[in-house]
């Protein structure tokens, strides 16, 4: 396994654990996790459904707390993350009756922001996010890549140096996949934020990422950290080369390995 302990980190997740109440009794969800995340990294998370991805994201994000075990973030313990990371969970979460500008400023609306003042702000990206000519559009209009655009648009308007990303182009069909994959490779070399995303798509996350983290099938547990030594600009050409056929063979390796257990009471339990 890879080590990460000479990072300096941005997120530090230490002995982290967590369970839930299943019919009854207490079901181990995330045991001893360990993960950092350095200054201006893309990192991804993946592994088996069930295993306990977006119930770590959410603990980082701050939405729910680990039985045990800490989050840090840039050295400071008891830091809590509300206000300092933005998310974009799985689904777009665009209101039908708010436009493409309206839904983008939601948040900075929220925060107490003017309306007239949030919007400017929002034009002035509409065209770096791929949304120019579609500011004035309604979610029913839009395709799924161009609904993306816009929660990633809303995301990014908070301005926030950590963003974590919960699987945002899983519903997505493989043609525009690929599209979402290159035009978050070029949004990340220009803005550097430190971006934490979680993933089944393997090469998704090698693409995009400095660092992989793997997750055993529940309860998850870190079982390979794989270090992307790729060069960067990137682009999705690099799919077809040795080099990174080599790191999604290492890559397999934990996942081939990993057998089902028993039913699993949680694996269809929405968000875990």
């Amino acid at each position: 396994m890879a080590s990460d302990a000479g990072i300096t980190s941005k997120i530090r997740v230490e002995s982290l654990n967590k369970s839930f109440n299943v019919d009854g009794r207490r079901e181990l969800v995330l045991d001893d996790i360990q993960l950092t995340v350095g200054e201006g990294e893309f990192v991804s998370i993946i592994g088996p459904s069930g295993c306990g991805k977006s119930t770590l994201l959410n603990i980082v994000a701050g939405l729910d707390s680990p039985d045990s075990g800490t989050v840090t973030f840039e050295g400071s313990p008891g830091v809590s993350a509300l206000g300092r990371v933005g998310y974009m969970q799985q689904k777009d979460l665009l209101l039908p009756w708010r436009t493409v500008l309206d839904n983008a400023i939601l948040g900075l609306e929220l925060h107490g922001m003017p309306r007239r003042q949030a919007r400017t702000r929002a034009l002035e990206l509409t065209e770096f996010f791929g949304l120019k000519g579609y500011e004035s559009q309604y979610p029913y209009a839009l395709s799924g890549g161009m609904k993306q655009r816009a929660a990633f648009l809303r995301t990014m308007l908070m301005d926030q140096e950590i963003v974590l990303l919960d699987e945002p182009f899983g519903a997505l069909d493989a043609l525009t996949r690929v599209q979402m994959q290159e035009w978050l490779l070029q949004l990340w070399d220009s803005l550097r934020k430190t971006i934490v995303l979680i993933t089944h798509d393997m090469d998704e996350a090698i693409l995009l990422s400095d660092r992989v983290y793997v997750l055993t099938h529940r309860p998850g547990r870190v079982t390979m950290v794989l270090d992307v030594d790729l060069p960067r600009p990137r682009s999705y050409e690099q799919v077809t080369e040795p080099s990174f056929a080599r790191l999604k063979s290492r890559l397999l390796e934990p996942l081939r390995e990993q057998k089902p257990k028993e039913a699993q009471g949680l694996a269809g339990k929405e968000g875990l």
